[in-house]
This record gives structure tokens, sequence and C-alpha cells, in this order.
């Protein structure tokens, strides 16, 4: 057996499926494989997941993809996983409640009082106030209205700890996904435990940290049989949430780079050097997979799926099949022949409320310019270019005052369309590399994995063999300056409808 027959899983635990890459010592992707599992909305605003489905799904990606190999020798496995959703467990192992998701707000009066007591100390710590997006006013919502569970948690973990736990039996977490709880001190990428005791929450529950490209411990005997492919004793490292592996994944983590990822939610991500507080609340700083190193993030709640919402509504579709897809692929060659504006109809895109730069639950989506006669392609045109807008601003807080634009590598499944990956390019000014992997997550844990195991000298070294970027997308001058006067028009159209939700909803 070669060198090049040894592969390394990568296993990112996404907000709709769990994946499973394997890598050779290449660089190269040589099989991969991925499972859905069901989101639950029990109540308004509520959005959950049972963790027992992600171990699930991602046993049965591990077979799919190693069965797609010829002899394989897997040296290795590395995680990633959706951030800032908590699972909590009791002393026995045993999940006491399904996940709350990152896009959930039920915590809002939890979020409230955060904010009025301890909002510097937070910027202080983490360069974040407190928002619903992060895990400290969930734990807390959790203490006041389901009491008898709270007091059952041994542990917190996050979606790739629980995995990671389901494979070693080891519980633990990592400074990636300890920074989105709000309760870690950054700098010195431990749990802030005066913190923690003043909002109220018991420090046994947190679990010991580890830094990311570590390995963590090794494959248990219970999890070699459930997988069937892996062995007893096969490295896990600790791996990290997946906007921290995309960082890496994308090359957002190299000087004068921003990456887009057009998933479910869209993202927008930049290394940065320090934190900036003035933007505290507008974009959101998180610690990077590498000691050291930060980056800071703007979210787009509404990516893919304000294009599979408009798309079912449209359609009346429950769920998406493959058919539907190529008939997206269709729809979008009917869109090369709209106009910037799609023809004054214009789309906001806050379907569970708005993230950067306004993060304000009370948000909704609108179609503005609704008329007789308008072809579902251009409906869906609009929500592309709403989406589109939103990212605009994201990128704006991010750069700041910067003159020049910086690279911008687009991954993510919406980066396939070409429409939108050229409205990208339109809208910001910028030229747009789509990257020939377009899963920047699973890619960063791979990378993450690769470096642990010594398989890369470094991430830097490792980004040059496994990250490439394939078609450049450049900005058509044109449009780019009518867009300029459309991105003030929505904005515009969202200050007035902000105003209505806050005084009449």
């Amino acid at each position: 057996m070669t060198a090049t027959d040894k592969v390394l899983l990568a296993i990112d635990i996404g907000t709709s499926s769990a994946k499973c890459v394997a890598m050779n010592k290449k660089g190269e992707l040589v099989a991969e494989a991925a499972e859905g599992y069901s989101t639950s909305r029990p109540h308004h605003q509520w959005v959950e997941q049972s963790p027992e489905c992600w171990w699930t799904a991602v046993s049965h990606v591990i077979k799919k993809c190693v069965g797609k190999l010829e002899e394989p020798q897997v040296e290795g496995i590395s995680l990633s996983g959706h951030m800032s959703a908590l699972v909590l467990v009791d002393g026995s192992g045993s999940v006491l409640r399904p996940s709350i998701l990152i896009t959930d707000n039920r915590s809002t009066r939890q979020t409230e009082h955060l904010n009025d007591l301890y909002k510097e100390e937070f910027i202080k710590h983490t360069g974040n106030q407190p928002m619903n997006a992060f895990t400290a006013p969930k734990l807390l919502w959790v203490k006041e209205n389901e009491p008898e569970i709270f007091a059952a948690i041994d542990k917190l973990m996050f979606p790739k700890d629980y995995i990671r736990y389901k494979l070693t039996g080891e519980i633990g977490t990592d400074p990636t996904d300890a920074g989105n709880s709000l309760l870690l001190n950054v700098k010195e990428r431990k749990w802030n435990e005066d913190l923690i005791q003043k909002v109220g929450l018991p420090n046994r529950i947190f679990p010991e940290i580890h830094e990311s490209l570590t390995v963590f411990g090794y494959v248990s005997d219970e999890a070699a049989r459930e997988t069937g492919m892996v062995r007893r004793g096969t490295p896990v490292v600790t791996g990290g949430a997946d906007m921290a592996c995309s960082h890496i994944g994308t090359g957002a983590y190299l000087p004068g780079t921003s990456a887009i990822t057009l998933s479910t939610s869209g993202q927008v991500v930049m290394s940065a050097e320090e934190i900036d507080e003035k933007k505290s609340g507008k974009v959101t700083y998180h610690p990077g997979a590498v000691m050291g190193t930060m980056y800071a993030m703007g979210t787009v709640f509404t990516g893919g799926l304000g294009v599979e919402w408009g798309y079912k509504l449209l359609y009346d579709r429950k769920e998406m099949n493959k058919g539907d897809y190529e008939r997206i692929d269709e729809l979008s060659e009917e869109m090369k022949r709209y106009p910037p504006g799609s023809e004054g109809l214009v789309f906001l895109p806050f379907l569970v409320g708005s993230s950067t730069p306004y993060f304000d639950s009370k948000d909704r989506a609108a179609w503005i310019g609704l008329t007789i006669g308008q072809r579902k392609s251009l409906l869906l045109h609009s929500i592309l270019e709403g989406i589109t807008f939103n990212l605009q601003e994201n990128l704006h807080v991010l750069q700041g005052s910067r003159d020049e634009q910086p690279d911008i590598f687009l991954g993510g499944g919406g980066s396939r369309n070409d429409v939108w990956v050229q409205m990208i390019a339109d809208v910001t000014n910028s030229e747009v590399k789509r990257l020939i992997s377009t899963d920047g997550s699973t890619m960063g844990a791979a990378i993450i994995g690769g470096v642990a195991l010594s398989w890369f000298p470094s991430v830097e070294e490792a980004l040059a063999e496994v990250v490439k970027a394939g078609e450049e997308f450049v900005p058509d001058v044109y449009k780019h300056y009518q867009y300029r006067n459309l991105f003030e028009g929505y904005q515009t159209l969202y200050k007035s409808l902000n105003h209505y939700y806050h005084k009449y909803s």
C-alpha cells in the first residue's frame, strides 16, 4: 500500500446534512458522501435538531464514503460542525433535549438581560455583544424554562464535539466553538469563569478546551463497530466550528482576502488582527482554529434558504428533489435577460429576522413592487438580488474604510449558480473566484486534520496544496453603477419597514 492510499476523513455536521470526504496525502479529495436530517420548529422562532440524528447520519456517511475506496487505510478523522448550537448531556452522556440552533430566537428576553447588565464586559472579553445567535442566552433560557433539564446537565457540548464524543467516548471542546458561547476569554483561549458565574451559570458544565490542531482522542471499540469502516485506535483530531474551518478552507485565512459562503445561510469572513469595538453588534469576532488568529464574520441568515423558500412557494413544493434543482437551473437561464433591479421588484431577505449588520429579530422578509404577470424567474431573480445586497452590507462593515477591494473567494452550494456569482461580482465591484471545492468547512476540517497528523508542515503550506480557485467572474462596470443606486434604494426600504415592524408588529 502506497502513501497515497492512506486517507484522512473530514466530517462536517452541517445545519441540514452530514458530509464526509476522504483526502489522501497529496491533498486530493478521493471520495465523499452526504446524508440529510430534519429540522424541527415546534414553536414560533424555535429551531431544533436531534443530536442522535447527527450521529446516525455520520455513521452512515463514513460507511458510504470509505466504501467507495479500494483497500482504504483511514489514518485519522477531523471534524467541523455548525456553531452556537448547544448539546446538553447528563452524567451518562445521554442527550437531555434537542439541540437549539443558531437561528433559534426564543432567547430574546435573556439576550436583553445580558445586554442590560454585562454588555461592556462581553465586548471587552470577546468583541461581541450578546445576541440570540450565541449560546449563553440559550443556556439561560433552558435554566429559566426547563429547570429539571438544566439541573441534570453534566456537560455542554457543540455539534462536532458530540460526534467526537460518540467516536472516542471523551468529552471536550475547542476555542472556536467555545468562543461562540460568549463565555470564553478570547485572548487567553480559556473559559471566563468569573463571567460564567456572574451570568448565573455553573462552571462545572463547561468542558475542557483542546486546541483545534491537536489529536483529541482515538476511535473506541463501540464507534468502530457502529461505523464499520474505521478501526479502533484511529486518531480523532479536535477540529473546529464550521466557520472557523471555512475561514481556512476558503482561503480567507490568507491576508488580503475575504470569502463568501452561500449555503442555507450566507457568511462573509475575513481575518482580523484585532477586535474593533466600534463594529461590535454589527459583525461578530471569533477565535481562529490556529492559535493567535481571529476572524471577523458577517452573517446572512437568508442565503440559499431564501432561494429554496421562494421556489417552494412559487411551485407549491414541500421538499426539493433533483428535478427541482434542474428547474432552478432552467429558471437561471431565463434570469440572464433581466436587468439590475428586477424590473422594479425588490426583495428584503429577512425570513428569520436580520443578522449582520442589524441583528434585529423583528425584521421580516418582503417583496416590494409585485404586479400581475411577473414571471416566476423574475421573482427568484429579485430574491438573489436582495440576498446579494445583504451580503454587500456585510462586506461594507467588514472592510471599513479600505479603498481597495479584497479578493473574494466563493464557496457553498449557491456558488454553482453562475447568475448569482456574476451578480455578486457586479454588486460588490470585485473579482470573484469560485473555489473548485465549494465546501469550505469540510475542506478546512481536512486541512486541520492534515496539519494535526503532520501530513502538512503548516496551514499555509496545506492551503497552497489543497485550496484551488477555478473560474473568475469580473464585474460589469455599467451594471455595478446601476446596482450602486439600487442598493441605496434597498437600504431606504429597509429603514422604512424596520420602523413599521417596531411600531406596529
